[in-house]
């Protein structure tokens, strides 16, 4: 992957943080980690929007740093070892709720659908600075093309407005997640929880306080599927998933479940009510 524009994000566990674009950092805060990864997610797509390619976006948590590759359609992917990133086959589109609103949209995103506030998914804390370009480095300035200014994302509307309604499905349902360990959270339709989730092709991953460490590195996804129907799979955890039915019932690992809307899950340590927003 090309090396230029430089993005940085680091994310704290109580939803703050910073984004570097090219060596400008700027502060960040959300209402949760899911949301302000979201959030600078979507910064990350209006930049490759207008370079018409995608990009690089290094990522600093608990100590790690991951690689992801950002496209201008909203796809995110981990960058290989090598630098290269697989095709995008399969692959679905993050969602947020828009600061204002609450309405959920994609992060290609630019102004609210229902509000029309611009931006809906920022999370920076103080606005872009103006002007704000992009400039290439110079022994690049043959193979690139000319700066790109970064333009309020307004003027993109009409690019990613006809983008998102040539690709438009059915929204699915959203997700909220209420836990005992800590406060709830709103999510997209697919999440992948534990202590420190690995990613997991489509579903954004929710890190969990878990007091006594019996949830799971990477302990099970949650998503909504094409009916609207909540399903949960346990990935192999090691204390399991314990649905608080009557009576209860322990889910087969790797089988995804299907649960009712309201349900109670055990896992480990960590209480969680899944509700559909």
């Amino acid at each position: 992957m090309p090396e230029w524009p430089r993005l940085a994000a680091e994310v704290t566990a109580d939803g703050t943080g910073t984004l570097t674009v090219n060596g400008q950092r700027r502060a960040c805060a959300a209402e949760s980690v899911a949301a302000l990864r979201t959030g600078m997610i979507a910064r990350a797509v209006a930049i490759a929007t207008q370079l018409r390619r995608p990009i690089r976006l290094d990522v600093t948590e608990d100590g790690r740093t991951h690689a992801l590759a950002v496209r201008p359609e909203g796809y995110v992917q981990l960058v290989g070892a090598d630098g290269t990133i697989p095709a995008a086959d399969g692959l679905s589109i993050d969602e947020g709720r828009c600061r204002i609103c609450r309405r959920l949209q994609p992060v290609t995103s630019t102004t609210c659908v229902q509000c029309a506030v611009d931006e809906p998914l920022r999370v920076e804390v103080a606005p872009l600075a103006e002007p704000n370009t992009i400039t290439p480095p110079a022994a690049a300035a043959i193979t690139r093309p000319n700066p790109v200014e970064l333009r309020e994302l307004d003027e993109l509307h009409d690019v990613e407005q006809t983008r998102v309604t040539r690709r438009a499905t059915p929204a699915r349902p959203a997700l909220r997640l209420a836990f005992n360990t800590q406060r709830s959270v709103a999510a997209g339709p697919r999440v992948v929880i534990g202590r420190n989730p690995e990613p997991v092709a489509g579903h954004e991953p929710l890190s969990i306080a878990t007091p006594g460490r019996m949830l799971s590195r990477t302990h099970a996804t949650i998503a909504v599927d094409d009916a609207g129907h909540i399903v949960v799979t346990d990935l192999d955890s090691a204390n399991g998933i314990e649905l608080q039915s009557t009576p209860p019932r322990w889910l087969t690992p790797g089988e995804p479940t299907t649960i009712p809307d309201g349900s109670t899950i055990l896992l480990g340590d960590v209480e969680c009510v899944v509700t559909l927003a």
